[in-house]
């Protein structure tokens, strides 16, 4: 019995304890700040936009990441370039799943094609070659009002 009750509050404390901040896309801009030790930032700038705010990440490879916010507060876009690709997963967040499920590596053997998503709800793009990689993906339902895609 006390063994049990050992484990339940171990267990409670870790639900209790504040996780990592981490920002991916559809997730608060709060979360933003957790970027630069995560991902080996060198460099963090933030800029106002018209359409809310973007959030300049540049990383020790050289490459570069933008967080874009809404007045909301709420990642609705990234965009990436630089000579190797980012940690994806922690920049899509939970939408990373959907970039796996839609670009299946055994289907995509001997095509030339980038992966992508193209959904109602997750748009994401990506391209480039082995030294010079880009990217950018955005949420349709949460960009503010003037959004253009190309402009990222």
């Amino acid at each position: 019995m006390a063994r049990m009750i050992a484990c339940l509050c171990v267990a409670v404390s870790a639900l209790l304890m504040p996780q990592a901040a981490m920002a991916g896309l559809g997730g608060s801009v709060d979360t933003v700040g957790g970027d630069p030790a995560r991902m080996q930032v060198r460099l963090h700038a933030v800029a106002p936009s018209a359409l809310g705010a973007r959030h300049t990440l540049t990383l020790a490879n050289g490459g570069e990441v933008r967080e874009y916010t809404n007045a909301a507060g709420i990642v609705y876009a990234i965009r990436w370039t630089g000579p190797g690709k980012p940690d994806l997963q922690a920049l899509l967040g939970p939408h990373f799943s959907a970039l796996q499920a839609d670009n299946p590596i055994a289907t995509r053997r001997g095509m030339r094609r980038a992966p992508m998503v193209n959904r109602s709800n997750l748009k994401i793009v990506t391209g480039g070659r082995s030294g010079a990689f880009w990217g950018f993906a955005w949420l349709p339902q949460s960009v503010p009002a003037g959004f253009d895609p190309q402009a990222l």
